[in-house]
């Protein structure tokens, strides 16, 4: 996903994240897995940083270059609510507070000036509390509800009071954080004045002072998703991205604060969708009245300079490679930061470019995943990396792109690593097995086949003497628009024929046998597997899927719309999912489904029971009772593990 900015809070809420889907819940445990490295937050100098300490009990300051600590909370020394453990913190803009998530889920807000911790809201549990530019305030989220809790005067002002299962103020709906990779759509004018918020599809604006709530009227504005508001660095000015109903269009409005009247500044069609990340991002300059935007108008995802007319300057770098994350500018150098598929498709970089000269600057381009997270003036930066090979490496880095200091290094060390593969045709993804292995069984696993470390159920099946193999199939990020959006109107069969591909490529090459071929899939990747047995020449001797998308009507439609084209209801629908083509699959097939999945509900699952049932074709079934989508969210639960392996010994010839 492409930000522009860091989060301030560095682990969500847990319990929000259930209620979002296992989509973000999934990127959460990623940051969970690798948490024995210290997150450093840059402190407003941008040479020093805050983290908390290992225990969790302080907050601790230090300089990126030395390393060099002091204490700078105690928090079970805090006066009027002492704490014993805190796990994320965010400074208030004027770093004369900072915001305090306890083990309880709660918020507190600490002062500095007196040492002194109180509670955020008496009132109920909140949610996404998010300072005021000049830290006097924190307006936070309660049962789809907007409040503001007004620090000087301790008191709680309440924002909207229409909130339910159907009303979304300031938050996205379940269907609609899992399509866009958000959880909130709210933010703080520059002067502290005023609070804009997404109500569903449309745009509010808060005062304040005047305590009034007016909606703003945006152009061509029915029934689009709301994907961004951003305010610019003027008081009086904040931009709203928003897509048509199918996700074709893209418009970005520039809203007057003052006269609350947007006015169009930019449109931009697809025939077939606009990619999410892309209609999420905008970056505004500080120094000048341009803004960026995104755009794979050119066959990849590039960043282009506009003014604040929507006139376009130019294109910020040219080439074969998809821009895939913007870090931020620099205004002091004139500086971009960007992350990118430079440096080969399934690889990231990290480069600085000029906005005025298009100059490039590699920083960290080893081949892998590298990340940066940058301190305030890009004097320094926490580098992340890590490859199929190499467990994460965490490392302070100057801008420059020179190691400083090493800060952590994960010493997980596996007998047996994956390995890049090219399986004919051009595709591209990984293997993994024991050296020497022929002849064996394969487990194609649908998931990202990204050039990155990631602990997962391949290895504990290699070391049972399976071949595991990942693609990156059509649909994937990284190798240009064309490949990224062939999936339309197809979105499972297109990459089913990938896998399709792959598999008879490893029979040929003598590594995989022919009669032992499997695949496995959560949830859209399940789809993919059902799409691929399907095939009248799948090769697959069996296949497990978990919460599997089965019926695309009936599962988010913001989603599906966007691949699928749901005008009409093309003919992929019929074509694509497994009900309705219960008869086709053949094969082993095991059916795995947390019963309170809230996400992907177990009606789905039972429909096409139902078609197997009445087409007499076999399989298994393993349901979890009490168990919603964050168990099955890994595979490597124990019992769902060994079941999964179970399975696939089950069905060897």
């Amino acid at each position: 996903m492409l930000l522009c900015c860091t989060f301030g809070l560095l682990i969500q809420d847990v319990n929000l994240m259930k209620k979002i889907g296992s989509f973000l819940l999934l990127m959460l445990c990623t940051l969970v897995m690798y948490a024995n490295a210290p997150v450093l937050v840059s402190l407003q100098d941008g040479k020093n940083y805050a983290r908390l300490s290992d225990d969790k009990t302080m907050l601790l300051s230090g300089e990126y270059k030395t390393g060099s600590e002091d204490t700078l909370v105690v928090f079970s020394t805090m006066r009027n609510v002492p704490l014993s453990r805190v796990e994320a913190f965010r400074f208030s803009p004027d770093y004369k507070r900072v915001l305090l998530r306890a083990a309880d889920k709660d918020y507190y807000v600490y002062q500095f000036a007196n040492n002194r911790c109180d509670k955020l809201s008496l009132n109920g549990q909140q949610a996404m509390p998010m300072f005021s530019p000049d830290g006097s305030m924190v307006a936070f989220e309660r049962g789809n509800n907007l409040y503001i809790k007004r620090l000087l005067y301790d008191t709680e002002v309440t924002v909207t009071t229409d909130g339910s299962m159907t009303t979304h103020n300031g938050v996205l709906s379940v269907q609609s954080a899992k399509a866009f990779g958000q959880t909130h759509q709210m933010e703080w004018s520059k002067d502290s004045k005023a609070l804009v918020y997404a109500k569903n599809n449309e745009v509010y604006m808060y005062h304040v002072h005047y305590k009034w709530n007016k909606p703003i009227e945006l152009p061509d504005g029915k029934n689009a998703h709301i994907t961004r508001i951003k305010w610019s660095y003027k008081d009086n000015m904040f931009a709203v991205l928003y897509l048509d109903e199918v996700q074709k269009k893209m418009n970005v409005a520039l809203v007057n604060a003052e006269t609350l009247i947007a006015k169009r500044v930019y449109t931009y069609s697809d025939d077939r969708f606009i990619s999410p990340d892309i209609a999420s991002f905008i970056l505004f300059f500080p120094d000048n009245d341009n803004f960026v935007l995104l755009s794979d108008r050119d066959g990849y995802t590039h960043a282009y300079i506009y003014t604040q007319t929507g006139v376009l300057k130019h294109q910020i770098g040219k080439g074969n490679f998809d821009v895939t994350k913007i870090y931020g500018y620099d205004a002091k150098t004139k500086q971009v930061f960007y992350q990118s598929t430079e440096n080969g498709y399934l690889n990231r970089g990290v480069y600085a470019i000029g906005v005025n000269n298009g100059k490039k600057r590699p920083i960290a381009i080893q081949e892998g995943t590298n990340d940066a997270d940058f301190s305030a003036n890009y004097t320094y930066f926490v580098h992340t990396y890590s490859s199929l090979t190499q467990p994460f490496v965490y490392n302070v880095m100057d801008a420059k792109g020179n190691v400083v200091r090493e800060l952590y290094r994960d010493t997980i060390n596996e007998n047996i690593q994956k390995q890049p593969c090219v399986f004919g045709d051009g595709l591209q993804g990984w293997i993994l097995r024991k050296p020497g292995v022929t002849n064996a069984t394969v487990v194609f696993d649908v998931t990202d086949a990204q050039n990155q470390w990631k602990q997962d159920i391949s290895y504990k099946l290699a070391e049972q003497g399976y071949v595991v193999v990942a693609v990156a199939a059509h649909g994937s990020v990284g190798f240009g628009e064309n490949f990224r959006k062939s999936v339309y109107g197809n979105v499972f069969v297109v990459p089913a024929r990938d896998y399709i591909a792959a598999a008879k490529y490893l029979v040929k090459e003598g590594i995989a046998n022919p009669n032992n071929l499997f695949m496995m899939g959560n949830r859209m990747a399940g789809g993919t597997v059902l799409a691929a047995m399907m095939q009248p020449d799948s090769p697959f001797a069996g296949g497990i899927v978990i919460s599997p998308v089965t019926n695309l009507l009936n599962y988010n439609p913001i989603q599906v719309q966007r691949y699928m084209n749901k005008e009409g209801v093309s003919g992929g629908y019929k074509t694509n999912q497994a009900v309705g083509n219960a008869n086709n699959i053949k094969g082993k097939l095991l059916i795995v489904h947390a019963m309170n999945d809230g996400d992907n509900p177990l009606e789905n699952t039972n429909k096409l029971v139902e078609e197997l049932v009445n087409h007499n074709v076999q399989f298994e079934m393993q349901l979890y009772p009490n168990r919603d989508e964050s168990f099955t969210a890994s595979l490597l639960q124990p019992h769902l593990f060994n079941r999964i392996l179970n399975f696939i010994k089950g069905n060897i010839k």
